[in-house]
């Protein structure tokens, strides 16, 4: 299988990059064809300057990002919630990677999505309990299926941890969290 890895969250130091490395680590690289994105060390431009209006100025970072996302069968995605949502960061990819063309095409009131058949598995973390996402409606789940159902990316499974910093933290709970993340990539 092709396995695309991103690393949405901007801080290489952060607990949601450990998780990214822990599974990037535990991939079988004999069976997969693997690449990742830690989108933090990059240096794109994550506004949409001129929305669909005019393109923007090719960038060699978001264009090596739609080689990756449409040479992918399956893509990971490591994030934080902030404000409910993803990061600007990730968010800005998004919006200049799965672009008209490359990721989907409007044909009157339809989108025609480019990247059918493609899965996906999102890992996130949370400053506060799960409990209070779901209480919450699961806003940071519905905004990722309506960006990534546009192009015709279906996910497939979701693993998140809340309480990751703060007085609420346990660093127990991190580390198993950390192992059954690890644990995961050895079974695709």
């Amino acid at each position: 299988m092709k396995i695309l890895v991103v690393n949405g969250h901007p801080d290489s130091k952060s607990y949601v990059s450990a998780l990214f490395k822990k599974y990037v680590d535990n991939l079988d690289k004999k069976k997969h064809e693997i690449r990742t994105l830690d989108l933090g060390k990059m240096k794109f431009d994550p506004v949409l300057r001129f929305g669909y209006r005019e393109f923007m100025k090719p960038d060699k970072e978001i264009e090596y990002s739609q080689e990756c996302v449409k040479w992918a069968d399956h893509i990971i995605f490591f994030y934080p919630i902030w404000w409910e949502t993803v990061p600007s960061l990730l968010k800005g990819w998004f919006e200049r990677v799965l672009t008209p063309g490359v990721a989907f095409n409007v044909d009157g009131y339809r989108s025609i999505k480019h990247l059918k058949g493609k899965t996906v598995y999102l890992v996130y973390t949370s400053l506060g309990p799960v409990f209070y996402q779901i209480f919450m409606g699961n806003l940071e789940i519905k905004v990722m299926k309506r960006i990534l159902n546009y192009s015709g990316l279906k996910i497939i499974k979701i693993d998140r941890i809340g309480n990751t910093v703060g007085k609420y933290a346990s660093p127990k709970k991190r580390e198993k969290f950390l192992q059954k993340i690890g644990d995961r990539a050895k079974k695709i």
